[in-house]
């Protein structure tokens, strides 16, 4: 013992003891997190490894057991691998907290690595660029009110929370672009319940709907976009035909004149109503192979490269709130 404190090797019994469950809590409580992060990490405790591991003290995880956490997640509980190997990263991540903070002296996740370079290579092999026409006819079956999501993600290369989330605040017609600075995401602030049901559905899971600013930018910085001259026609079809939303600042909200909202105007946009709109269209229009609305991104960046535009030069301009922006 003495021998390992002049090392600097030495770890307290008790930290080897501590339950691997616990030191998760830790890691989620530990810096700053956006609250998608803590949350996508609350529901890995949840579903993945307090199931599995239960009590089990963290110094006596070995990376044995980490390859039959593996299999149960894909065998047992069903998951694809690739999500399982993301699980696998999360948890690598509190092993490292562990090491820092000397619960334990080394990381076991680090003899699993090859398998997962290897998965995700296997995963990433899975997508397929939708065509043209798979788009068009897929915006046919689209309502109405909602036909322009599929341009802005096509044309624009917008995230679906990004395109969920346009204001008519964020285009300048006039210079041709458009500017990102806000998404809708599922990581919003739960107002306290006050209802049993209440209690339940927001109990480690079930975060509100929300609009906030994007992800990793400062409040006053987004990405200028080009803004194509024949998006620039649909989006002002679309307020011609649909009106907008009109939001005001508060719990979960950013102020601005959306262009898109549910389906009886009394709220934004929310995945849950895109994702059901995005598989009916699909299914009206024929179309039976996978396509996801984030690959409409991926075919704006291959018809953009396609085009003679280099990857550095169209990577998105990191830009300045404009001052007519409100």
């Amino acid at each position: 013992m003495e021998r390992e404190k002049d090392l600097g090797t030495y770890i307290a019994p008790n930290g080897l003891l501590h339950p691997l469950v616990a030191v998760y809590r830790e890691f989620i409580a530990s810096g700053e997190r956006v609250n998608g992060t803590r949350y996508q990490y609350e529901t890995s405790l949840r579903l993945h490894v307090e199931p599995y591991f239960g009590s089990v003290p963290i110094g006596s995880v070995r990376p044995m057991d980490l390859q039959a956490w593996l299999k149960w997640m894909v065998e047992d509980r069903g998951y694809m691998e690739a999500t399982a190997i993301n699980r696998y990263e999360t948890l690598s991540g509190v092993f490292s907290f562990a090491v820092a903070n000397e619960y334990i002296t080394k990381n076991p996740c680090q003899h699993v690595r090859a398998g997962r370079r290897r998965t995700k290579r296997r995963a990433k092999k899975r997508i397929q660029l939708p065509t043209l026409e798979e788009i068009e006819a897929i915006e046919r079956n689209l309502p109405g009110p909602y036909k322009l999501l599929v341009w802005l993600m096509a044309g624009c290369g917008l995230r679906i929370g990004e395109a969920s989330a346009v204001t008519l605040q964020q285009f300048d017609f006039e210079v041709g672009m458009l500017y990102v600075d806000r998404q809708v995401t599922q990581d919003g602030e739960n107002e306290k319940p006050r209802t049993a049901r209440q209690k339940a559905i927001t109990k480690g899971r079930g975060r509100a709907h929300c609009i906030r600013h994007l992800k990793w930018r400062d409040m006053d910085e987004g990405r200028a976009i080009p803004l194509p001259a024949y998006i620039a026609d649909k989006v002002r079809e679309h307020v011609r035909l649909h009106g907008t939303f009109r939001v005001e600042g508060g719990l979960n909200r950013l102020k601005g004149d959306y262009l898109f909202c549910n389906v009886g105007r009394t709220n934004i946009l929310m995945y849950s109503l895109v994702d059901r709109l995005w598989r009916a269209a699909k299914r009206s229009a024929g179309i039976t192979r996978r396509i996801t609305p984030h690959w409409l991104r991926h075919f704006f960046a291959s018809a953009s490269l396609e085009g003679g535009t280099g990857i550095r030069h169209g990577r998105m301009a990191r830009a300045s709130r404009p001052a007519h922006h409100p």
